[in-house]
């Protein structure tokens, strides 16, 4: 008798493992964070070509629509794992600052484009018309930030120093990995002076991880500081233990919280 009552006892307990892993197996998997991150999209024209554009509306935009507003440039990554959640990583940056929020803002589309130096021109043009339409629609806040990584870190890199003086569109800047050869144009830009000297009030926060070019980095963040801009304040960060894949995040987060929390 004692041995057919273990018997069962077994049988029993084996099939209720047996359904908990089913049920395991059948619970869908936690969402990403793109799928979790409302956002509404928009319409803008730039170029004669209307294109499209999402942002991140925050609570608080229920009351307050003076938020400034952080523009994320991100095209695909040509020679790294894609990354799809750095808008998410913005909208975490501005949670994680304390007394601060912001409108989060970048293009709907994942565009496919490996960014080059020649081109900067066109690139800023799209997110200088976004800005306005955002202006016109979203915010009262004319103060706007401009934050990508890799090559599109060297597009918001070369914005700060080319960006028209008279008609200057953004106030602070985060820059995350530079490509070498955006890297390479600026160091010649900033040896030659050769951009609009008169400009006021920006702030830089660039940052590197072991994946870039650790010479050029430094040479870069030398010819800042040597050159004592009295228009620029500036923090520079070595990520010496992450790499491009994993250091957005927290590059990010840290570059918000300089601009916004000192």
């Amino acid at each position: 008798m004692k041995t057919i009552f273990i018997i069962l006892f077994i049988v029993i307990f084996a099939g209720a493992c047996d359904k908990e892993s089913d049920n395991s197996n059948t619970n869908p998997p936690p969402p990403h964070p793109t799928e979790t991150l409302e956002t509404e999209t928009f319409t803008f024209v730039s170029n004669g070509t209307a294109t499209k554009g999402k942002i991140y509306l925050p609570t608080s935009y229920d009351t307050n629509k003076n938020l400034h507003a952080i523009y994320l440039i991100d095209f695909k990554e040509q020679h790294f794992e894609v990354a799809k959640d750095e808008l998410e990583k913005v909208v975490d940056g501005v949670d994680k600052t304390e007394g601060f929020d912001a409108l989060a803002v970048t293009l709907e589309e994942h565009l496919n484009i490996d960014a080059l130096p020649e081109s900067f021109q066109k690139y800023y043009e799209m997110f200088e018309n976004m800005t306005s339409y955002v202006d016109s629609n979203y915010t009262t806040n004319t103060s706007r930030t401009f934050i990508g990584r890799g090559s599109e870190a060297g597009i918001v890199m070369m914005a700060l120093f080319l960006e028209d003086s008279a008609n200057s569109v953004f106030d602070n800047f985060i820059v995350t990995d530079p490509s070498s050869s955006f890297m390479d144009a600026l160091i010649n830009i900033i040896e030659n002076g050769d951009f609009p000297q008169n400009k006021l009030n920006k702030k830089l926060h660039f940052s590197f991880s072991t994946s870039n070019n650790r010479e050029k980095c430094i040479s870069l963040i030398n010819l800042l500081n040597e050159a004592q801009y009295p228009w620029l304040q500036f923090e520079s960060v070595e990520y010496s233990e992450s790499n491009y894949e994993n250091t957005y995040p927290i590059s990010f987060a840290a570059g918000i919280r300089y601009i916004f929390n000192e």
